[in-house]
């Protein structure tokens, strides 16, 4: 078995986090999908996903527009493969389709607080995906904390 470490989208199977900060891990096979709920305690504007791998800066893969409902893909991220909606209320879905080994890393679901003077990025939700060849299913476990959330927003972004 080749086991990576990885936050993802498994197929017909869903990761549901109703707590904020809550942390999670998932074992999923290659070529399964994921979606990955996050409900959060705030109203907001924008949901941000990020993936964190090992050894890299924190990446924004996409944000989704509440108002709007459009999800904006950042540069570089092929479309089709990443998407979010909003399913009810302050939920909010995260899919991610055909897994592979590359896509293993810690995924993090977070919204901008805005404070008297400043504005912070808050995670909602963490989870750790192992997706690896020949899984023999999913595994769902908490997770401990593995880093910060991520703090720049500064990159291009394109509609899907």
């Amino acid at each position: 078995f080749s086991w990576l470490l990885v936050s993802m989208l498994l197929r017909f199977t869903q990761v549901s986090s109703n707590v904020e900060g809550d942390k999670m891990s998932v074992t999923r096979a290659t070529g399964s999908s994921l979606v990955i709920t996050c409900d959060l305690t705030q109203n907001t504007n924008y949901i941000h996903w990020y993936r964190f791998q090992e050894g890299t800066a924190p990446q924004r893969l996409l944000y989704y527009d509440v108002s709007s409902s459009k999800v904006m893909l950042e540069s570089g991220i092929s479309p089709g493969r990443y998407h979010a909606y909003q399913s009810a209320g302050k939920s909010y879905q995260f899919v991610i389709s055909n897994l592979e080994e590359s896509d293993s890393g810690t995924y993090y679901c977070a919204v901008w607080e805005k404070h008297v003077g400043s504005d912070f990025l808050s995670t909602a939700l963490e989870i750790l995906l192992v997706a690896a060849k020949n899984s023999p299913g999913t595994h769902v476990r908490s997770a401990p904390a593995l880093l910060p959330a991520p703090n720049s927003l500064d990159s291009e972004q394109r509609e899907t």
